[in-house]
């Protein structure tokens, strides 16, 4: 594919799109005549994933989300290439790479070794950098407008008991989510900013191996999950929602009410 003038297909980017949730959104957004930018650390199945795509409507860019620059050459190829970006899917995660319930290993100083965090770079700093440069294209755009989707979790509304760091993560999403989104709007800015919260989806993150029959009965089919999307790029007044995915559900999850006056009053007003 060469590089054109600007497209009048809309224009998705997104992270983690290789393969699991972001390679069934690039699917179905190519099935409706979107061009898409393929965002992964995985070189050989981000070219599979553009190829099997078309390359005439999907390119991939090869990057590590958790590094700003890498992910910032993502977005730059995105718009050199179609002069617009429409919709940034900021979906790239994995799972917790240290058990915080194990004795860990001691240091000569006898202190923990130090744990692995990179599933709080990749599902939440990450997701921050996506969105910081999505405003910025978006404001490039016509009329500046533009949607951000992050993937959470239902561990970003509930806690995952064998994964405290991804919990963490995921809550964070759903806070930046919520934050950008009122914030934006206050200011008259016509970007939505959603997240989804998916249950248990069979992306080949974890081992399939380990999932009973029962537990298979649990799993939230793509459709689920396409059915929130579409729901966020259809209608710009969806704003700030977290959409919780649940097997064939989509409840949609507001901010908590506040405790009291006091409390509302710090957080919209002090800080």
């Amino acid at each position: 594919m060469t590089s054109t003038e600007r497209t009048s297909a809309q224009v998705a980017l997104i992270t983690g799109g290789a393969s699991g949730i972001g390679l069934f959104v690039a699917k179905h957004l190519v099935g409706q005549g979107w061009n898409v930018m393929i965002v992964d650390y995985n070189e050989e199945g981000g070219r599979k994933a553009a190829r099997d795509l078309g390359e005439d409507k999907a390119l991939f860019t090869r990057a590590d989300v958790a590094d700003y620059d890498q992910q910032a050459k993502a977005f730059v190829a995105t718009w050199k290439q179609w002069s617009r970006l429409d919709f940034v899917f900021a979906n790239a995660g994995i799972l917790d790479r240290t058990n915080m319930y194990e004795l860990a290993k001691e240091r000569e100083d006898g202190t923990p070794m130090k744990p692995d965090t990179s599933v709080i770079d990749i599902c939440l700093t990450a997701v921050v950098y996506s969105a910081y440069i999505a405003l910025h294209y978006f404001r490039k755009n016509p009329g500046e407008t533009g949607k951000l989707v992050s993937t959470a979790s239902l561990a970003g509304l509930y806690p995952s008991l064998h994964l405290p760091m991804y919990t963490a993560a995921k809550h964070g999403v759903v806070g930046i989510t919520r934050t950008l989104a009122q914030t934006l709007e206050a200011m008259g800015e016509p970007m939505t900013v959603n997240c989804i919260c998916p249950g248990m989806v069979d992306t080949g993150m974890g081992d399939g191996s380990t999932i009973t029959d029962a537990m298979r009965k649990l799993i939230t089919p793509p459709s689920t999950i396409l059915r929130a999307v579409d729901g966020f790029l259809a209608d710009s007044s969806k704003n700030g929602l977290v959409a919780e995915c649940s097997v064939n559900n989509i409840h949609y999850r507001t901010q908590p009410e506040w405790g009291d006056e006091e409390a509302m009053k710090v957080m919209t007003r002090a800080y």
